[in-house]
């Protein structure tokens, strides 16, 4: 998930990049709002049955498919921050090198290890930027070599064999890099300039992965055939019992600009909780959503790489 309880350390020039700029660390203060919990899984099957002319206008699904990158399920962890990052990997790596299916599945559980590793944390997940920093510095093992496990254990935490962590590194001699389209604020949503970078960043077959709000008693409003996600205004989130709190993160893949949806259109998105949930795992979220509760966005930036 989004948070940990302690201080969440980023190595800023890992992620600088022409055009971005370093992240800021975060305090012991800052790390866990007071607002935030985990999202627990829901396992509730939804489908879209698009009307002629609001079908997407990207949908990576296919492309998904055809690199074989299952939809896996965090269970009771708090992890999905993890499984996101794990995905963008996944999918870049399946795309340059052409390999795909369950063999060359990548392992949530060494991201978790690498990001701890990183960061000097032993927490059950945490901040974008704390996998980048892990994957960076530790790489990424495939899931045969460190299987996903549905317990963590702070005082015994997975750890990976001194040759696996070898592997783990010589499986990205080149660490791709990443490109942070909008920094932490779990206060404020995304900028009309930081979605149209979302948007532009899916048109060039690249999926994004953001960190959101969640809701309380999940529940889809449908709009042309599509089953979007119910958001509120903030205003309704000062509250003894708001609708909605801090969060999960999920993989946009997808979307459609249109009017006739909340905020100009709606996202596609991939989540963390197996294929049970919405339509075999993926998800529809507005613009509106995004704009007024997405925490942060990260992606693996375009090639050339330098």
């Amino acid at each position: 998930m989004k948070r940990s309880l302690a201080r969440c350390v980023v190595v800023a020039l890992l992620l600088v990049l022409a055009g971005t700029n370093p992240i800021a660390p975060r305090t012991a203060a800052a790390a866990l709002p007071v607002s935030f919990k985990w999202a627990a899984p829901i396992h509730i099957t939804f489908t879209e049955h698009f009307v002629s002319g609001r079908e997407p206008e990207v949908d990576l699904r296919p492309t998904i498919v055809k690199r074989g990158l299952a939809i896996r399920d965090q269970g009771n962890r708090g992890t999905c921050t993890v499984f996101a990052t794990t995905f963008l990997l996944e999918y870049e790596r399946a795309g340059i090198t052409g390999v795909h299916g369950a063999a060359d599945a990548l392992s949530e559980e060494y991201l978790n290890w690498a990001g701890n590793k990183a960061t000097g944390e032993d927490a059950d997940g945490g901040f974008f930027t704390k996998f980048i920093a892990g994957y960076h510095t530790w790489g990424i093992a495939k899931s045969a070599s460190m299987p996903y496990r549905t317990t963590y254990n702070p005082a015994h935490p997975a750890t990976p064999s001194a040759s696996t962590i070898a592997a783990s590194k010589a499986l990205f001699p080149v660490r791709y890099p990443f490109t942070i389209l909008k920094v932490w604020d779990d206060q404020v949503g995304m900028t009309s300039a930081e979605l149209q970078h979302a948007l532009a960043t899916l048109r060039s077959g690249r999926p994004v992965a953001t960190g959101i709000w969640w809701l309380t008693n999940f529940a889809t409003v449908t709009v042309d055939g599509v089953p979007l996600l119910k958001d509120y205004p903030r205003s309704a989130n000062n509250t003894a019992n708001p609708p909605m709190f801090d969060g999960h993160s999920i993989d946009l893949v997808g979307f459609r600009e249109s009017s006739a949806f909340p905020g100009g259109g709606y996202f596609i998105f991939r989540n963390s909780f197996g294929p049970s949930f919405g339509n075999h795992g993926y998800g529809f979220v507005s613009f509106q959503y995004l704009r007024t509760y997405s925490n942060d966005a990260i992606a693996i930036s375009p090639p050339p790489w330098r």
